[in-house]
């Protein structure tokens, strides 16, 4: 295991889902692209990848929100149009083998969540193909809290799920947003960027 993912004393870990346990940001910006496209929005790619902590549903809030004329988008079809479209690659979805490495190696030592703006329909789903099924005592996705991130719920949320308190408690992301809920919900975090990046 790479010593900057190390998660020291932590008593247990909570991994962010897109970006941080698998690659799929690519997958992810075109799935949501080609839903988008049909309502006239054009999707930046540069501009999505600046906003991978939000839910997709929150994002497509958040365009509906720059002004144009158009924004009188339908949320809810729009983000069922995009898991549709994500799950029809979800084989093709590989893990961060750094990130795996961790997971692997604390496995049966620490309690493990998944903790994610994702939806779960679509995380369950990619999981089936990757080596990740059942290493995890909790999932918990934005489909079971009020607020998604940066708040800090689907932390906080996880790590009642796992029966340990916050602050004994490290975050893995890959997310501006990510990080801010983490602090939030007054966690350590490490941030897994620097690493999954470089791997590329």
């Amino acid at each position: 295991m790479l010593p900057e993912l190390h998660p020291g004393r932590a008593e247990a870990l909570l991994f962010d889902w897109d970006g941080t346990l698998v690659d799929s940001q690519y997958a992810n910006y075109r799935a949501m692209a080609d839903a988008l496209a049909p309502y006239g929005v054009t999707l930046d790619q540069e501009w999505f990848d600046a906003r991978t902590g939000l839910s997709s549903a929150d994002m497509v809030r958040v365009l509906a929100q720059r002004g144009d004329p158009r924004a009188a988008l339908p949320v809810e079809e729009i983000v069922a149009d995009r898991d549709r479209r994500f799950l029809a690659d979800a084989a093709r979805i590989r893990v961060h083998p750094e990130v795996a490495e961790v997971v692997s190696a604390h496995h049966g030592t620490l309690p493990l969540a998944v903790a994610s703006g994702g939806a779960r329909l679509v995380i369950e789903t990619t999981m089936r193909h990757l080596p990740y099924q059942g290493l995890f005592s909790a999932v918990v996705t934005r489909d079971e809290v009020r607020r998604g991130k940066p708040a800090p719920d689907i932390f906080l949320r996880a790590a009642a799920a796992l029966g340990v308190p916050p602050e004994r408690c490290i975050v893995y992301e890959d997310s501006d947003e990510g990080i801010e809920a983490a602090h939030a919900a007054r966690m350590a975090v490490i941030d897994v960027r620097p690493v999954t990046r470089r791997a590329r």
